[in-house]
């Protein structure tokens, strides 16, 4: 779309004279040279981006530039489009340079709009080309960024690490129960982070798997005592993980065939010297500091030590 008036919008006879005669003419110049001085700001504009997209393109090598990209937009073309705007250029800008001696509008009004549509159709060409440019540029860095993105491990089975150090510091029962999840995720970390009690409890717990029959009943002590250093029990009542130890701890004691079992001690019971053992004098368990180991027959193999009130 033109600009400026063309020819066809003129009147169709032009030697008809307007209604204000000579006046419309003088005051026509004015209006057609402040016009052409507009026309000469677009111009720079459009060749100061299409200068700054050229640089941008040589710097950059933007849009497969030397690599056989059939897509990209020849630089003889872009270099074709600046030298038919430069042209333009100068015919406005040498046309502005005479309009005061024109003695009329009319006869300007054909080159003006010749001009104008030349102009427009440059500047849209131009537009559509550095669009096209910048979305194969948006291409390639989406598909660089596609290539460095780091491939996702692929999914497995096979038990994560610390599902394998709660299998053997604890055992396969004691790991696969869903309710003591927090209390081995508090010992693992407590043995990562180097918590001497949480340390001595596995290194418990391990030498017990390992150990020969015969000597599993005497670390049946050590294991409670090391568990209560971990686990300080000063209220009543037991937690899931005490109670499912001990069970662990008996069920291994019958797979080995030495029949040992574990009796709980709560704060708040009678102090019994038969069971109990205590540094201090006192009538009641005020803390738990180990548990009761029995024999096979029942009867007390070692006593829980306990501190009392």
């Amino acid at each position: 779309m033109a600009l400026w008036p063309t020819k066809k919008d003129q009147p169709d006879d032009p030697a008809r004279p307007s209604p204000d005669g000579a006046a419309d003419d003088a005051g026509e110049l004015p209006q057609l040279t402040e016009k052409l001085g507009e026309l000469a700001e677009l111009l720079d504009r459009t060749n100061e981006q299409l200068a700054a997209y050229l640089i941008r393109r040589e710097s950059k090598g933007v849009a497969g530039a030397g690599n056989g990209d059939s897509s990209a937009i020849p630089a003889a073309r872009l270099d074709a489009m600046s030298e038919k705007l430069e042209a333009i250029d100068k015919a406005v800008r040498s046309l502005a340079e005479r309009t005061p001696a024109e003695p009329s509008a009319d006869a300007l009004a054909p080159a003006l709009g010749q001009i104008s549509d030349g102009i427009n159709a440059h500047h849209e060409a131009i537009a559509g080309t550095i669009g096209q440019l910048k979305q194969q540029l948006d291409n390639s860095i989406r598909q660089f960024a596609e290539m460095l993105r780091p491939s996702e491990p692929e999914k497995t089975d096979a038990p994560t690490a610390a599902g394998d150090w709660q299998r053997t510091i604890l055992g396969s029962k004691l790991t696969d129960e869903p309710e003591l999840a927090f209390q081995r995720q508090q010992l693992l970390d407590g043995v990562l982070s180097g918590a001497k009690a949480a340390r001595s409890l596995a290194g418990q717990l391990l030498v017990f798997q390992s150990a020969p029959p015969e000597k599993m009943a005497p670390l049946l002590k050590e294991i409670g005592e090391a568990y209560y250093r971990w686990q300080p029990k000063t209220g009543s009542g037991s937690n899931n993980m005490e109670e499912a130890l001990a069970a662990w701890l008996k069920d291994t004691c019958d797979e080995a065939g030495i029949g040992n079992s574990i009796e709980l001690v709560h704060p708040g019971e009678r102090f019994d010297s038969t069971r109990h053992s205590s540094a201090q004098p006192g009538v009641e368990v005020a803390q738990v500091l180990g548990w009761i180991v029995l024999r096979d027959n029942g009867r007390v193999y070692t006593k829980a030590t306990v501190v009392v009130r």
